[in-house]
């Protein structure tokens, strides 16, 4: 099967808890050197801006005509240009609305405003699939990789409001569990490059809830499918999120599966959000890229709340 490098990487996400609010917020970086434009940026909204400068760091060294395809993933969207436009709707009582933040509400904004950017016209495309968005467009990119595209940028973008994270508290969605937001990309290609820093080997989602047990079984069935066994993982990297009902899976898997992995969480770094698998796959692949790391395969499992779950294994460049 044609393999698939992970040969670039780009990450905004939360370095410390700001304590400015109770959830992670993006550290931002200077988007002046990234998006140039001044009038566009100024009409970017936040999300727009940290998906897009992501983007434009994964492909900066590589000319547009050679990107094939940008796919990207989101899990909610604009959601402050969303809350932005339905405001207005009810203070100008239904008219006279501003179609600026419709436009930006849309999910395939940022894939968009990459391409117009950059001027790539290739085949674009956004996945809105909950907790399984990044995997959905991490999926599809293997797919365009294995059907003949040399390099695709593929990417997840989710942000926080003050607005939408007093809902998900009232909705009980954040019990124990620290809120977050990020952007993260990849560009994946056919060939191995100098900047190579892993490689992807396979994708497995399922959705509702299960059984310890069953959750083991499909994780047995995956590895077997890519001739390996549980005792060849040396990380195991779980979607732990401080919710100890939520928690006990991976502290079973951990115990009962892995015990010589290395076990490794994420959440605490970037908080929980739909597409904060994306944050685990560029965390291990960064660790990859360095010379000290220790490890050669790696096991990413997260789970959306118990209901939507992924595995993607990843080895270290060889």
């Amino acid at each position: 099967m044609q393999p698939v490098y992970i040969n670039h990487i780009a990450s905004i996400h939360a370095d410390t808890p700001s304590g400015e609010h109770s959830y992670l917020s993006a550290n931002e970086p200077d988007y002046k050197s990234i998006i140039t434009n001044a009038t566009l940026r100024r009409r970017m909204s936040r999300i727009i801006k940290m998906g897009v400068a992501c983007g434009l760091e994964c492909i900066n060294t590589l000319p547009s005509r050679k990107v094939d395809a940008i796919i990207t993933a989101t899990g909610l969207g604009c959601l402050a240009d969303t809350e932005k436009f339905l405001n207005t709707i009810i203070e100008n009582e239904e008219q006279l609305l501003n179609p600026t933040p419709f436009i930006q509400s849309t999910f395939n904004t940022i894939g968009a405003q990459i391409a117009l950017l950059c001027q790539i016209h290739a085949y674009n495309m956004t996945y809105v699939h909950r907790g399984l968005s990044f995997e959905s467009a991490l999926l599809d990119s293997m797919m365009r990789i294995r059907e003949g595209d040399e390099n695709v940028l593929a990417g997840a973008i989710d942000e926080i409001t003050p607005n939408s994270y007093i809902i998900q508290q009232r909705l009980g969605l954040l019990k124990d569990i620290q809120a977050g937001e990020g952007a993260q990309f990849f560009l994946l290609g056919k060939e191995p490059t100098e900047s190579t820093r892993a490689e992807l080997i396979g994708i497995s989602t399922f959705i509702r809830t299960h059984s310890t047990q069953e959750i083991a079984g499909r994780i047995h069935s995956f590895l077997q499918s890519h001739q390996l066994t549980t005792g060849q993982i040396d990380w195991f990297v779980t979607g732990k999120n401080g919710n100890k009902n939520e928690d006990t899976v991976y502290d079973d898997l951990e115990s009962n599966l892995f015990p010589e992995a290395k076990h490794i969480t994420f959440k605490d770094e970037c908080g929980e959000y739909p597409t904060a698998s994306s944050f685990a796959v560029w965390k291990v692949a960064k660790a990859f890229g360095e010379s000290q790391s220790s490890g050669q395969t790696a096991l990413i499992y997260n789970h959306y709340h118990s209901v939507n779950h992924s595995l993607i294994l990843i080895r270290k460049r060889q």
